[in-house]
């Protein structure tokens, strides 16, 4: 995915269709965040549980204490890897969330002024030409 320039860095670039399309590209990768995260939640989860079990059948076998307690805290840090992609996961689950309510809104609120500036034969402002300062 291509880097998007702040807003406004674009200049002529931050019509309705422009920024439309920056909501969205900002929807989609809050999305593929997501997924990423829950996908890393899962390996690391699996890691986790096979490491626990490993620890285990070590100290079934009566392996050096030091190794199992070594095998075991592999477990736990993959353990705390799962609970830190639970926050990533909120964390891009409320982006993605928020970018789709804030295309929303900009379509609810310039959607029609676009729908009609478009159809109009007269020539218009460029973006950002009535913005009040």
């Amino acid at each position: 995915m291509g880097q998007l320039a702040p807003i406004g860095a674009d200049g002529a670039n931050n019509g309705y269709l422009a920024a439309n399309a920056k909501f969205t590209a900002l929807q989609k990768a809050a999305a593929g965040l997501l997924e990423e995260a829950e996908r890393l939640a899962l390996r690391m989860r699996v890691n986790a549980d096979i490491a626990t079990a490993v620890s285990d059948l070590c100290a079934a076998a009566q392996v050096d204490t030091r190794h199992v307690a070594h095998v075991a805290a592999v477990g736990a840090a993959f353990a705390r890897v799962v609970n830190g992609c639970a926050g990533l996961m909120g964390a891009a689950d409320a982006m993605h969330i928020a970018a789709g309510h804030l295309k929303t809104e900009h379509e609810r609120e310039y959607g029609g002024i676009h729908a009609a500036a478009t159809a109009s034969r007269a020539r218009q402002a460029a973006p950002g030409f009535y913005r009040q300062t």
